[in-house]
C-alpha cells in the first residue's frame, strides 16, 4: 500500500502561543493515534521541530488532539551521516518537509 492509499486522520495542534490550532491531515494505518508528533519550525532563526504530544483520542480514527511540549534544535549532528558528508557549507535547508509521528 503507498502513502497515497493510506487511510488519513485529522490532527488538531493546539500551541499556546496561538488562538487557533493548527490542523494537518496525516496518513494513519494504525489503530490507535501516535502519542507524539514533529513538525519542522524554527528557533531563533535555526531548523527547529516542534513536538507535539498527543492529549485526547475521543474522536480517534478520524481525530486526534495533540499540544505543544517543545520545541527542539537542529543540527547537522542530527542528520544520518551520508547526508552530514553531502552539505556543502551555509544556508543549507534542513528542516523536513514531512510532519514526523
Amino acid at each position: 500500500m503507498s502513502a497515497s492509499d493510506l487511510p488519513l486522520f485529522r490532527a488538531v495542534l493546539y500551541r499556546d502561543d496561538e488562538a487557533t490550532p493548527r490542523e494537518l491531515a496525516l496518513p494513519s494505518d494504525v489503530d490507535v493515534p501516535p502519542s507524539r508528533i514533529r513538525i519542522p519550525s524554527e528557533f531563533a532563526g535555526a531548523s527547529a521541530f516542534d513536538v507535539f504530544e498527543l492529549i485526547d483520542d475521543r474522536d480517534w480514527p478520524g481525530q486526534a488532539t495533540y499540544r505543544l511540549t517543545s520545541t527542539v534544535p537542529r543540527s547537522t549532528d542530527d542528520l544520518p551521516e551520508h547526508e552530514r558528508d553531502s552539505l556543502g557549507g551555509t544556508g543549507d535547508d534542513l528542516s523536513d518537509p514531512e510532519p514526523r509521528y
